[in-house]
Order: structure tokens, then sequence, then C-alpha cells
């Protein structure tokens, strides 16, 4: 944005340190390499920084993801399987779908996994009520943009119904005095209002 190169200077050494980083055992923790990696290749287009973020990805975040039985799509153990911090792996697989080009041989992997992630806390989040917020509109809000020309996608992880049920406890508890996001989250949504996109629709 400020086209002051001394700010993306910083970002690359943040980003070779993380790329360099051995995997740890918490999910959760190498998802915030994975969107870090995955957010600057998008600026660069650096191949070493998006092959480092599915490296990430394929090993440190999406083989701890249950993918059959009743807990399908959570990660297996209860840290990760709260929904901060399923939401938090939520939006670093949505920043790589975001930036991942279609022919990459591991987008299928990496899409399923943000399907299965999204479908079911969606569907508590749309049924059961909103368990967090900060992270999931985030997360959300990324969703939308990496797949605004795919309405199956949006439909069927039920994305856009748990970001309108999202935008509309914000909107309510905003109208009541709070602050319902932090800053991050809170520009996002305001953005999005502004540009009609998302959750500009519940206004």
């Amino acid at each position: 944005m400020t086209k002051e190169g001394r700010y993306l200077d910083s970002v690359r050494k943040s980003a070779d340190w993380a790329a360099d980083r051995p995997l740890c055992p918490n999910w959760n923790y190498n998802s915030f390499s994975v969107f870090l990696l995955a957010k600057i290749y998008g600026v660069t287009r650096e191949l070493k920084y998006l092959d480092a973020a599915v490296h990430k990805a394929r090993l440190g975040v999406i083989p701890g993801q249950l993918t059959d039985g009743p807990n399908v799509g959570r990660w297996v153990d209860l840290h990760n399987a709260r929904p901060a911090n399923h939401f938090i792996m939520m939006r670093a697989l949505a920043q790589l779908a975001l930036v991942i080009p279609p022919t990459h041989p591991d987008r299928p992997d990496i899409v399923r996994s943000l399907a299965l992630g999204l479908t079911t806390r969606n569907a508590e989040m749309i049924t059961q009520g909103v368990m967090t917020k900060d992270h999931a509109i985030e997360a959300l809000f990324l969703v939308h943009r990496a797949f605004e020309n795919d309405s199956r996608f949006l439909r069927e992880t039920r994305s856009t119904e748990a970001l309108d049920a999202m935008a509309r406890l914000v909107s309510e508890e905003f109208r009541r005095g709070g602050q319902p996001l932090g800053p991050g989250a809170w520009g996002l949504f305001l953005e999005s209002v502004v540009n009609g996109r998302a959750a500009g629709r519940t206004q």
C-alpha cells in the first residue's frame, strides 16, 4: 500500500525466518507461518514462499484434521478443536487457497481440508450461535475472496450463511454501544459494509 521498500524488506525477513523454522506439534501454531508465507507469496510471487507455505500446511496443519466420524472436520486434539484455534487454521488455509495456482498439485487437498473445516464449524455457528468472532470473521472474509467465483463452494460449506449470522451479531452488538470486534477484524467488517460485499447485505 505504501510502496515503501523497507516494509517489504521487513516482511521478507520475517517470512524467511518462518520458512526455516521446524514444524511444531501444535497444529494452529504452524498455521500462523502458513498464513504469513502465503500472504507474502501473494505479494512477491516468489515460489519459495509458496513452497514453504504448502509444505507447512501439508505436514503441520492438515494431518491433524479428522476426515470421518462424528467429529469430521475438527482437529483431533481438544486444544485445536476449540473454535478460536479452528478458525485460525481456517484463516491460514483460506489465505493459501486464495494465492495457490489452480493447477498446483496440492490445491485439491488444501481446498478439501478447508471445506471440511468450514462445513462443520459454519453449521454450528448457524444453528447454535457464534462461538468466536475475530478469527472466524477474518477467515470467512478470506474464504469469500478466495471463492468469490465458486458459489457452489460457498453454498456447500455454508460460508455465506455463517458470515451473515456473524454480521448480524456484530451489527447488533455495535448498535447497543459495544465494540464487537478487535481493530483488525472491525476494519475488515467496515470495509465489507462500505463496499457492499458479504456482510454488507445485513446492514
